[in-house]
């Protein structure tokens, strides 16, 4: 990083939390309107009761994935919007 160069062009650093609740409501209401597909977004992946020590295995090793536990069936056939 170079600091005389982002001085010269007046570069700011900020630090601090994430402002969560201030964009709680408003991403909510996109994912259940679908205008946000959020399964789409961090990759998930729906897997059966039985695939999940395969699935935490492969998290485990950095797998870019989230799995997402179907133990009854309930959402079989369902796709990532």
């Amino acid at each position: 990083m170079r600091l005389g160069l982002g001085w010269a062009k007046s570069h700011g650093l900020t630090t601090g939390q994430c402002p969560v609740m201030k964009y709680h409501r408003s991403l909510m209401m996109a994912i259940l309107h679908e205008r946000v597909y959020i399964a789409r977004a961090v990759n998930a992946t729906v897997i059966g009761i039985e695939d999940a020590p395969r699935g935490y295995a492969e998290f485990d090793q950095g797998a870019s994935r989230k799995y997402v536990l179907n133990p009854h069936g309930a959402l079989d056939g369902v796709q990532p919007g």
